[in-house]
């Protein structure tokens, strides 16, 4: 070139025809080939809403009791049991919270709106390093951080209740929020119903929040908080209290509330370290009261109250580092605080007097590290945690006689603690060993080993736990639980991973199990050593499960066969259970069978069926009678030596979804269906008593009857 020349060219339009392009979601892959540790199970929010839920309430309890290995003792209870576990055994946390109580309304319904999380995983065998305090499980529920980009809510108008949930942008793409509600409006319909419900009071909410800052490239600050209550009153309606024979009348009302705190800093240091520093709060409290209005034990117009709590305080910074690709590392400490309230009296007149038992106090710090190693075929998680418990004052602990049983009449010493004295210290490490060898990409054989302390107990003698059971540190008196387990698996997916199938068996010991005396009265009782006894125990099992991820019909199919038994181990003979022979735990429940299918009706239906069989749970039951100075006595078999009948029910709904308006964001859909489909009148427990000479037995059905539910659901 010579000169500056300038030429334009005119392009003409042209078009092309992309090939389909099919994104698939990771969360429906079900396959156990890829991860190393052993009994991992997740679940994302949009698989919970699938299942035909009680009332049409999509539920996250329900939801963990169709996976393996999973039970619980009977519908309509709190908690879960995981693998011969008592439900205190499973460490539940929302956004690195415990939460003390997982249900509303005794077990109904979960405590934690699916709206409001994006997923959530549970170990049950192979635990990581960094979760502690639990000797079962671990169930992780993790909120949603909120829409950085835009406004957007979703909600539910259902039989019994509704719900609402609300996330976007405060500042786009630096400062967003999640806030997320339910209310029930049982209270409102009982008045109108009238009858013996005119007075009663049955009702729960919850809040669920959670503020998300991005300061930076390198830093983020989470804020996140729960809230949920409870409230249920009986009170007699007039007309009881004319049939009153000896006029008396009043009220009994349960409260109970739950509420957690977090603040979690994230800070990246370089592209291979960096932190999260957590601050958590987790309280737990409930009151039980007790009114008279006309006589009657307490006198008219006196108040029986009974009041009790759980709160802790956490700190925990943890940090992750990638050396490589194939080797991460993690590594911290947890300090956790306890405080339990286990009774506070007020208002009490007669033969009670106001008092407020000692308050336990305790402290664990647990540093961890854990290392994923992989090679060729090859991979390992390897951690180790180690735990540090003090039980602290100020407190008073009772000494009984070393040669007789502990009753209130051997107390020999009362010894009294100042503040912040080490009452009793306690400490152990905790192993965690995770193998996995891949046969090719689609096979794997796993095989792991985990133990775990557990510092902290559920005092409950009853079959299902209930929100005013206490919580009690180990001390002099009650020792850490132990516990062992042993797992190993095999894991196989199909070529183009429509299906995935795993088997799972496990072996776990207990050590220092916590059982009850014959006849324990836990009951606002200042020396609950003297109802306790020392036990230990074994359980084993084994898992298969089988999941279909595409098509249009999904679902999936699990089975277990397990056995969990314990015996006392009390130095006094005579005191043990069975004579110190081994018998099932309450929550021994030998088979169970689930299954879970989605179908997708095309014309925008789909249906979804969730069908489950267990063995009836083992129970005590009166054998004959027997007549002392005039008055009778029954007498009771072993302990646990019967079972109740064995249990099953097929739940189905139905959802259509229109087709949404293309100028609005609004989005809509309408979920009914049939609980208990067949109306199976499972047995939750079984009572017996004298007709004249004969012994007769009944039982007692939490839901014997179809229950409908229609809800409706949008999202904009």
């Amino acid at each position: 070139m010579n000169a500056n020349i300038k030429k334009n060219f005119e392009l003409q339009p042209s078009s092309d025809t992309l090939d389909e392009v099919i994104v698939t979601s990771e969360n429906k892959n079900k396959s156990q080939v890829r991860k190393v540790l052993t009994g991992v199970n997740n679940l994302s929010a949009a698989e919970i809403k699938k299942l035909p839920a009680f009332f049409g309430e999509p539920d996250i309890t329900r939801a963990i009791l169709t996976q393996p290995g999973v039970s619980s003792v009977g519908e309509g209870t709190a908690g879960f049991n995981i693998r011969g576990g008592n439900i205190d055994q499973n460490l539940v946390l929302l956004d690195e919270a415990p939460m003390y109580i997982s249900s509303h309304l005794w077990g109904l319904f979960s405590v934690v709106n699916a709206d409001a999380i994006k997923g959530m995983t549970l170990y049950k065998g192979g635990m990581p390093a960094r979760y502690g305090g639990r000797a079962s499980s671990v169930l992780d529920i993790r909120q949603k951080e909120g829409n950085t980009k835009a406004f957007k809510g979703e909600g539910g108008l259902g039989t019994l209740f509704s719900r609402v949930t609300l996330e976007g942008p405060i500042v786009k793409e630096k400062l967003n929020f999640l806030m997320s509600g339910r209310r029930s409006y049982f209270d409102i319909f009982f008045p109108l119903i009238g009858g013996e419900l005119e007075n009663t009071k049955l009702s729960f909410y919850d809040l669920n929040t959670k503020l998300t800052w991005n300061i930076n490239d390198n830093n983020k600050l989470y804020v996140s908080g729960y809230f949920g209550a409870d409230v249920m009153k009986l009170e007699e309606s007039p007309e009881e209290e004319a049939e009153n024979s000896d006029g008396a009348s009043g009220s009994i009302d349960f409260r109970w509330k739950s509420s957690t705190a977090t603040v979690r800093w994230n800070h990246i240091f370089n592209h291979k370290l960096f932190m999260n520093l957590s601050g958590i709060y987790s309280n737990y409290t409930y009151k039980f009261i007790s009114k008279n209005d006309n006589g009657g034990i307490i006198p008219s117009g006196q108040t029986f109250e009974w009041g009790s709590g759980v709160q802790n305080w956490i700190v925990k910074p943890d940090f992750t580092y990638y050396a490589n690709p194939n080797t991460t590392m993690r590594f911290g400490v947890n300090g956790t605080l306890y405080q339990f309230n286990p009774a506070e009296l007020s208002n009490v007149v007669d033969n009670f007097t106001p008092e407020d038992l000692d308050k336990d106090k305790g402290l664990e710090i647990a540093p961890y590290y854990e290392i994923e190693k992989t090679w060729d075929k090859f991979t390992m998680n390897l951690g180790l945690r180690y735990s540090w418990f003090g039980n602290i004052g100020p407190n008073s602990v009772a000494t009984s006689h070393p040669d007789f049983p502990s009753t209130v009449n051997t107390i020999t010493d009362i010894k009294t603690y100042k503040k912040g004295e080490v009452i009793k210290r306690y400490s152990g490490f905790e192993p965690r060993v995770s193998l996995k060898y891949d046969i090719n990409d689609r096979k794997a054989l796993k095989l792991g080993y985990n133990r775990n302390y557990q510092y902290i107990h559920l005092m409950s003698n009853t079959a299902a736990a209930l929100p005013f059971d206490i919580w009690k540190p180990s001390g002099i008196h009650i020792k850490p639980l132990e516990v062992n387990q042993v797992s190993g698996g095999y894991a196989y997916d199909t070529e183009d991973a429509t299906y995935n199938f795993s088997v799972e068996g496990y072996y776990k010991t207990f050590s220092n199990f916590v059982e009850y005396k014959e006849g324990a009265d836990l009951f606002i009782n200042e020396n609950l050593e003297t109802q306790l006894l020392p036990a230990d125990g074994y359980a084993y099992g084994l898992e298969l499960a089988a999941y279909k991820n595409k098509g249009r019909l999904t679902g999936n199919f699990n089975y277990t066969y397990s056995v969990s038994k314990r015996k006392t181990t009390s130095k006094f003979k005579e005191e043990n259970i069975n004579n110190g022979g081994y018998y099932p735990s309450n929550y021994d429940r030998p088979h169970l069978l689930n299954l879970t299918a989605n179908y997708d009706l095309k014309e925008k239906w789909d249906v979804g069926l969730f069908f489950t069989y267990q063995t009836g749970r083992p129970t005590t039951v009166p054998t004959g009678r027997l007549s002392f100075d005039g008055n009778p006595y029954l007498t009771y078999s072993n302990r646990n030596a019967y079972r109740i009948p064995d249990t099953h029910r097929l739940d189905i709904s139905f959802t259509y979804t229109p087709e949404g308006n293309a100028d609005t964001r609004w989005q809509s859909s309408w979920n009914f269906g049939l609980y208990n489909v067949y109306g199976s009148p499972n047995a939750f427990s079984v009572f017996s008593t004298f007709h004249g000479d004969q012994l007769k037995t009944f039982q007692f059905s939490v839901f014997g009857a179809p229950i409908p539910f229609i809800t409706y659901n949008f999202k904009f």
